[in-house]
This record gives structure tokens, C-alpha cells and sequence, in this order.
């Protein structure tokens, strides 16, 4: 940049000597040469720091974008409650892609612009001080006009920012959840709905580009009228004989070489403005609060039970000065290893809750859970999430192959003999042998190329693989025939000999063995012990049985 800055600077003067030795009838050889050497010097230089900055700029950007995962991954899930998707994926692509366009692109202009200014304004002053006055009065006025309307223009960037963010959440929601708008024949109000965030942009942008419109013309105008005003006092002079022709051509370009980059600078703002609304969000997603590191990492379930004492939780506001939404109330509970407990109630119970709560999602205001005599409060979050597999209803897949989605998360290598064991005992080998790319089949977004029975069946060999002490199944085995339930509450049946196990089931067929079932109604446990004692002596258990019993023989 310095090379690139100096070498522009030269060329004015030479180019001075050239007018004035043409003028006087001489042929200046070695000021055409010393010319044709400066422009060359100058291209090349300029070329190669373009490629200097461009790739600094790609690797801040990239430890941007680097560090930027590294946090989001490490946020607890509460933060996500509280976001779109699409929002967060937004943030770390357009906006650091915004940011990456101004360190690539605009720092290297910027940089050579101010070097080329400072110098050229030095050698403009020793040129002729009294034009060098003019010029400062047009470059005063650009300064002038600049302050306010960038401003403006901030303000309307983040407008853009938010609302792009925004519009990529609803899209990225509309398109998982495709079959939903067709099934209800929803494709119009989807349609009118993205309509309205697609005017909105449409209009910030309007006005963004209304405020550069006006920007651009006013500075350039500021610096012809500077211009203007020094082709006719030079003029004046050099026809009066106290100023060089070539002294004059010389000042001219050195007015451009001044006059371009504040032009330039004028984008520039503008562009920074587009950055500094993107970096206020990434800053706020830097200085979020991580989940816990710190605590105990040697932790250990085997033959240890998992205990709930006087448990009180409530989710936090989704939005600032709301209230949060008490969920469980005193709770206490005993899970031994080798046994099953069975969680069961109706829908908004705590159930599901409660796992998240084994699982460290949400750090608990009230009580405690601990594992043999280590409270959760004390362990690392990670450590112990590494004592336990968790198997959810919805069965989520990550996008990738059978294998990636079978060894998420594992420590230990295995071979494809060890996933197979895995697959055959959820009853998926077959399925996954019959594939043309066997174990490395992709999964489509979200497991969309598999059934839901498909991905609850690769969701319970992945725990399988994962061989953890405490096992946690929420509606497991949900979306599986009859048959094939049959079969991997067998394979399951093995599994839970040896461990831990908490299961939630809304079908109370599947978890009338189990060594203790739970009863939650609203927030609280209202009884424990086997199928029959509860159903004798639960009011609550024995209509959740009568009420699926009545169920069953209505559908025959």
C-alpha cells in the first residue's frame, strides 16, 4: 500500500516535467520512461497489497465465523428457546459476510485512499499553497455532509439487518415445515405472509438507497465546485505568468488523486454503517453467557442412582418483562440403576421437562439432581451428559450419512461391525444393507429421506452405540409398528438390564413392566409404584388406563 500510495504520487510530478520540456520543444526520453515505470510500479504494487489485504481479510473473517460457532454450540439451550433458527444462521453468514466485504474490499481502498491524500495534500501545499486553500473548502463540505447522513444511514442498516434476519427465520421454518403449508392448503397465506417482509426490505432498502443517492452527488458536487474554482484561478495565473503550465496540470491531478478517494470515502461510510449495524448483533451473541464450564469432569453413573430432590423449575421469559412459567413443583424421585422408571401423565405434565432437567439443559432455581452423592450443580455440564443417551420422540438427525448420524457425539472409534450391531438390534441393518451407499446413505435435511419409524429406529441404535449408563427415552418407540416395537423393546429390554433407564410413554401398554412408574399431573407427582397399585389406588393413573382402554376399543 505504501509502495502503491508513493508511486501515485510521482507521477503528477513527472508528468508536470513532461508538459513543461514538451512545451519548450524538447522530447523528455527519460521523464516518459521514468512515467512508464511509476504507472507500471504502481499496478503491480497495487495488485499485490489487493491480494495481501483481501487474504488477511478472508482469514479475520473466517476466525470470525470460527470463534462465532464455537460460541453459539456452547450456549445453553434456554438462549435458543428464545430464537429463530434462521435468525442465528443469518447472523453468522450475511453478517459476517457484510463485515468480511469491508475488511476485503473497502480496508484496502480506505488505506491506500488516506496514504495518497496525506501525501498528495503535502505536495499540494508546496505546489501552491493559495489553491491548496480552495481545495480544502470543497473537501470541508464533503466532511460536513457526511456526518449527518451516515448517521441516517446506521439507523436504517440495522432496520435491514433485523428484518433480513427475521425474513431468513420464516423462510427457513416454511421450508422444514413444507408438508405442514401444503397439508392445510396454507400456500397463499404463506405467500402474503413472506410478501409482507419481502415490501418491508424492499422499502428499507428504498430509503438506504435514497440517502446514498443524495450522498454521493453532494460530495462530488462539493469537489467540482473546488475543481471549478481552481481551473480558473490557475488559468488566471498562468496566463499572467506567475504559475507553470505544468505546475497547473501537475495540481490538477493531484486534485484527483485527492477528490477520487473521498468520493471513495463517502461509499465507504456508507458501507460501514451496513458493518457496524451486523457487528452490534454479532457482539451480542459474543457476549452471551456460556454454559458452565467449570465442575467436576471425572463423573461416573455406573451402579450409582439418580436422584431428584425438592425440584422447583420454571421456564425463563421468552421476552424481556415477561414472567417466567412455573413447570415443576417439589419434585422428588429415585431412579435406580438396573431398574426402569416410567414417567407418565398427560400432555404439559413436566415430563419432558424433567428430562431436559437430567440432562442439563436448564440449570435448576430450586432442589437438586444428583448422581450417587455428585450434585449436577457440581459436574460439568459435558461430563455428564457423556453418562447418559437420550432418545427424543421427534428423533433428530443432523444432515449427513447413516454413519455421521450413528457416531454424533462418540469418543471411542468403532467399525462398521459395531454400527451394524447397532443397527440390527434397533431392526434398521436390513433397511441400512439394502441402501446403495450402505452406512455412508444421506440422511436429507432433518432425516427427511427416512420415515419417522426409520429415524426413532437410527435415533435408538445411536444410543445403542453410545452405551451409556443412563438411558432416557421420550417416546421412543412412538412411530413404530406394532411388530416392529415388539422387537426393539426386546433389544431395548437387554439393553436396560445393566443401567439406569427413565422412560417417558404416553401409551401405558409399553411401560406396565416397568420396575417403578411415576404420575405427574400438572407440574407435580401425585403417585408412584407398579401398574397395579397404581391402578387401584391413583385416581389419575386409572383414568389415563381407562381413557386409553376406551380409546383402543372406539378405533376397533
Amino acid at each position: 500500500m505504501l509502495v502503491e500510495a508513493t508511486v501515485s504520487l510521482s507521477v503528477p510530478l513527472l508528468t508536470r516535467d513532461f508538459v513543461d520540456m514538451t512545451g519548450s520543444g524538447t522530447l523528455p526520453t527519460t521523464t516518459i520512461t521514468l512515467l512508464l515505470v511509476a504507472m507500471s510500479v504502481e499496478a503491480v504494487a497495487g495488485a499485490v497489497g489487493y491480494f495481501m489485504l483481501g487474504t488477511a481479510g478472508h482469514g479475520i473473517v473466517a476466525n470470525m465465523r470460527r470463534g462465532l460457532l464455537g460460541k453459539l454450540v456452547r450456549l445453553p439451550v434456554g438462549y435458543f428457546d428464545k430464537q429463530q433458527s434462521g435468525a442465528l444462521a443469518s447472523r453468522m453468514v450475511n453478517d459476517t459476510t457484510t463485515l468480511h466485504q469491508i475488511a476485503t474490499y473497502h480496508i484496502v481502498s480506505l488505506l491506500v485512499g488516506f496514504l495518497t491524500v496525506i501525501g498528495a495534500v503535502a505536495i499540494l501545499w508546496m505546489l501552491d499553497w493559495r489553491m491548496t486553500l480552495l481545495l480544502f473548502s470543497g473537501v470541508l463540505v464533503a466532511g460536513l455532509l457526511l456526518g449527518p447522513v451516515t448517521f441516517v444511514i446506521q439507523k436504517i442498516s440495522e432496520k435491514v439487518m433485523n428484518e433480513t434476519a427475521l425474513f431468513s427465520g420464516r423462510l427457513t421454518n416454511l421450508f422444514h415445515e413444507i408438508r405442514l403449508v401444503k397439508s392445510h392448503g396454507a400456500e397463499e397465506w404463506v405467500d402474503q405472509d413472506g410478501n409482507t417482509s419481502i415490501e418491508k426490505l424492499r422499502r428499507l432498502g428504498v430509503k438506504e438507497t435514497a440517502v446514498q443517492a443524495i450522498l454521493a452527488p453532494m460530495v462530488s458536487l462539493a469537489m467540482m465546485g473546488a475543481l471549478i474554482a481552481i481551473l480558473g484561478y490557475g488559468g488566471a495565473r498562468v496566463g499572467a505568468g506567475t504559475l507553470e503550465m505544468g505546475t497547473l496540470v501537475a495540481f490538477i491531478l493531484y486534485l484527483f488523486h485527492v477528490a477520487i478517494p473521498i468520493t471513495q470515502f463517502s461509499v465507504f461510510f456508507s458501507e460501514i454503517q451496513h458493518a457496524l449495524g451486523a457487528s452490534k448483533h454479532l457482539v451480542a451473541m459474543f457476549e452471551e453467557q456460556e454454559e458452565r464450564h467449570s465442575g467436576e469432569t471425572q463423573v461416573d453413573a455406573q451402579a450409582q442412582p439418580l436422584a431428584v430432590e425438592n425440584l422447583d423449575f420454571a421456564y425463563p421469559a421468552r421476552e424481556e418483562g415477561g414472567e417466567p412459567t412455573k413447570v415443576l413443583h417439589d419434585i422428588n424421585l429415585t431412579m435406580q440403576p438396573g431398574e426402569v422408571t416410567a414417567l407418565v401423565g398427560a400432555s404439559g405434565s413436566g415430563k419432558s421437562t424433567l428430562l431436559s432437567l437430567l440432562l442439563g439443559f436448564y440449570e435448576t432455581e430450586k432442589g437438586r439432581i444428583r448422581l450417587g452423592s455428585l450434585d449436577l450443580a457440581e459436574a460439568q455440564p459435558a461430563a455428564w451428559r457423556r453418562q447418559t443417551a437420550y432418545v427424543s420422540q421427534d428423533a433428530p438427525m443432523i444432515s449427513g450419512s447413516i454413519r455421521d448420524n450413528l457416531l454424533l457425539g462418540c469418543e471411542q472409534p468403532h467399525s462398521d461391525e459395531d454400527l451394524f450391531r447397532a443397527l440390527k438390534a434397533a431392526k434398521l441393518d436390513g433397511v441400512v444393507a439394502e441402501m446403495p451407499d450402505g452406512l455412508n446413505s444421506d440422511v436429507g435435511e432433518q432425516g427427511g429421506k427416512l420415515s419417522g419409524g426409520q429415524r426413532q429406529r437410527l435415533a435408538i441404535a445411536r444410543a445403542i452405540l453410545r452405551d451409556a449408563p443412563v438411558l432416557i427415552l421420550d417416546e421412543a418407540t412412538s412411530h413404530l409398528d406394532t411388530q416392529t416395537e415388539y422387537e426393539v423393546q426386546s433389544a431395548l429390554a437387554e439393553l436396560m438390564k445393566t443401567r439406569t433407564t427413565v422412560v417417558v410413554a404416553h401409551r401405558l401398554t409399553t411401560i406396565q413392566d416397568a420396575d417403578q412408574i411415576v404420575v405427574f399431573d400438572q407440574g407435580r407427582i401425585v403417585g408412584s409404584g407398579s401398574h397395579e397399585q397404581l391402578n387401584q389406588s391413583n385416581t389419575v393413573y386409572s383414568e389415563l388406563v381407562a381413557h386409553q382402554f376406551k380409546t383402543r376399543r372406539q378405533a376397533a
